[in-house]
Order: C-alpha cells, then structure tokens, then sequence
C-alpha cells in the first residue's frame, strides 16, 4: 500500500514524457518546415519558368525554356526526384486548353528526418504556374545599343500618354530633347541616361534599366523571287488610281513604287514587297487596309512626305491574310535605309513600325492620328506627334508580354 502511495519520481516521469512529446512536435515541426521552403523554392522556379515559356510562345521553345529557367534556378528535370511538366495550352484550371496560356508543374520528392519514425522517408512537394500573353504597355522600342536613339528637335513633341518608352542606347544621351521639344509617355526607361530640360519629361526617365530584346525578332521575311518584281509603277496622275496584288489578301512585289500625282490612290488589302524606294511627294491621299508593306535588302525604303492623307491601317485577325498581323512597315533586318513619313493633316495610321535595324524619321501634325508602335534602331522626330497604344486598334497586336494568371 505504501508503494502505491508514494508519489516520489512522478516528476522525472512526467518531465520525460514532454520532452519525449515536445521532441516529437520539434521534429515535426522541422520537417514541416523543410517542405514549405521546398515549396517556396518549386513555386519560384515554376514561376519563372511559365513567365519564361509564355514570353517565347513565338518562337516555338516552350518546352525548351520553361526547363532551362527551372535549371537557373536549381530545379533540374529527372535530377534528384524532380519532374517538370510543361503545357501549352494548360491541361487544368481556368484557363485549360487555351493556346495562349502555358502551366509548369514541378513535383520532387524531399527527404524527411524526424518523421522516419513514422516511416515516412520522403514527401512529394509540388508546384504549379500558369502564365499568359497580353497586350504590352510598352509602344515604343529602340534597339540601338550605343548613340543618340530617340531625338527630338525644335518643335518636335511625342505625346503617348497611354504607352511606355524602351530605350537600348547606353549611351549618356539616349534620348536628346532640343530646345522645347517635350516628350509624354506612361513611362520612360533607359539604358543609358538622357539630356535635355528634365522639365520637358513627363514621367522624368528612370536610367540604368536592363537592355529590351528585340520583342518582333520571331517575325519571318517574306520570300520573293526579285525577277519577279514589277518595274516602278510611278503614279502622277490627277485621276483615282488603285494599285496592290491582283486578288486581296496576296501578295504584290514592286522594283519602287513612286506616287507625285494628286488623284486618289487606293492600295488593294496584301503585302507589298518594296524592292525599292516607296515615294509619296504629291497631295494624293493614299488609304488601304489590311496592309503590310516589307520593305527588301538592301535598297527598300520608305520616304511618304507627301501632303495628301495617309490612311493606311495593318492587317488583323479579321483580315483575308493576317500573316503579319500587326505590322504595316516592316524592314528587313538586314535592311539600314531610313524610313521616312509624314502625318500630314488627316492622316489616320494604325500599325506597327519595324525596322530593327533602321532609323525612323517621323513627322506629323496635331491633327494625325497615329495608333502606331514602334520597334526601331533608331527614333528622331519633328513636329507634334500623338501616338496611342496600337492595342487600341488590335487586340491580337504581336507586341505583347507576359504575366502569370495563376
């Protein structure tokens, strides 16, 4: 009876019993732990790699891309357990089997160490990304690496409240504001730095960014045979004129095309191939729609100074022919010859300028309307130039980027 009342040692016994528990919760919580950083690990390598992936849908590599970010960042596929899974379109969720979308899934098993005892050796951790393309803020890109690559002179003023600038120059004066030319924008990055009245900036330009790819590099020249070319139609006639492929939607190859007259000259929907100087000096208005002109090494070139309107749109995906769906210059990569055109008053343009390679010289009045992008090696400018987002015309614009939905 004694024994059983003895109450010495209940201590020992119950201090024993919660260290043996509060090591058990310590374990757990360790192993716990240790999956939730996996997991943060997985979900920043998916992360990148869905954002990765869907920016280089263009160019076919999805696959290919979507495992190379998960490799930079210490996610290899079939290495230690891990598994990456890319689909496009997305096999689940919201946005399942829609092409413009791309899921990284990654799983990889993790070694457990208190809770073996339990035997339980490992666990499989998983995470999931989904990213997407969508209309970029961005409208206008200078690829030059080095040099002046936006100029703005006299009078000149950009205002593009609605769109943001990119510029590659490092150089100490990327963008040169002369006099009161003023530049307007959502944003204004670059490079390199800048010179000009900081005043005359709106937003003031954040320097030191990282260089832009080239954002069109996907885009595929036309093939033409030169011989078959026709020879320079020059138009200097006061009586309506229309020119452009045989059937809408084709395609029509010019050695130069050259337009002096003042009669009204309509461009038939297609792509021209400008194997030459495209001239416009006259008062003829010039329109088409659903139009690309491709301007060819090494001698295509554009000088549209003309006084007449220019109302000439891109193709879209409502267009019988949207191969360049977007795109209403486009100069060939290995193309360097300026690019020459005039807004004059009651112009309506809406398209894509590119020419990677190539300056741009635009000049316009207050009364143009330019939904127009730009992708150029180079910008200068004169004038009073409104220039919208282009997204505001097409919605399926090429110029996109992209961004995780899920």
């Amino acid at each position: 009876m004694k024994i059983i009342t003895d109450e010495r040692g209940q201590t020992s016994i119950l201090i024993a019993m919660c260290i043996a528990c509060l090591c058990g919760m310590a374990g757990f919580a360790v192993d716990v732990g240790t999956m939730f950083h996996a997991k943060r690990m997985l979900q920043t390598a998916a992360d990148a790699a869905a954002i990765a992936a869907a920016a280089d849908m263009n160019y076919n590599t999805v696959d290919a891309t979507a495992k190379a970010t998960t490799a930079l960042n210490g996610v290899v596929h079939g290495v230690n357990g891990t598994t990456v899974t890319v689909n496009n379109p997305p096999s689940s969720g919201p946005h399942a089997g829609v092409s413009t979308y791309v899921e990284v899934v990654i799983s990889q098993s993790e070694p457990t160490f208190f809770m073996k005892i339990f035997h339980l050796s490992s666990m499989t951790v998983k995470a999931r990304a989904v990213s997407g393309v969508g209309p970029t803020t961005g409208c206008i890109y200078t690829l030059d690496p080095s040099g002046i690559d936006i100029g703005l002179s006299g009078t000149g003023d950009l205002y593009m409240p609605d769109c943001g600038i990119v510029v590659d120059s490092a150089s100490s004066n990327a963008i040169t504001l002369s006099n009161n030319a003023t530049m307007t924008a959502q944003s204004i990055g670059i490079v390199g730095g800048y010179s000009g009245n900081a005043a005359n900036f709106t937003p003031l330009p954040v320097t030191g960014i990282a260089p832009s790819p080239d954002p069109l590099a996907f885009e595929t020249p036309p093939s033409f045979n030169p011989a078959s070319c026709l020879s320079n139609p020059k138009v200097n006639s006061s009586s309506p004129t229309t020119l452009g492929p045989t059937t809408e939607g084709g395609t029509v190859c010019y050695n130069g095309l050259t337009i002096n007259g003042s009669g009204t000259v309509t461009l038939t929907p297609g792509v021209y191939i400008i194997n030459g100087t495209f001239s416009s000096s006259g008062t003829a208005p010039i329109s088409g729609s659903c139009i690309t002109f491709y301007l060819a090494p090494p001698n295509g070139s554009v000088s549209l100074t003309g006084s007449g309107a220019l109302n000439v749109s891109a193709p879209d995906m409502t267009c019988l022919n949207h191969t360049y769906n977007g795109l209403l210059f486009y100069e060939d990569p290995s193309d360097t010859n300026t690019l020459k055109v005039a807004g004059s008053d009651g112009s309506n343009i809406a398209g894509i300028f590119y020419a990677p390679n190539a300056t741009l010289n635009l000049s316009g009045s207050s009364s143009a309307n330019f939904y127009a992008d730009l992708v150029v090696h180079a910008l200068s400018i004169t004038g009073n130039n409104n220039l919208s987002n282009y997204a505001g015309k097409n919605g399926a614009s090429p110029l996109v980027s992209a961004r995780l939905v899920e």
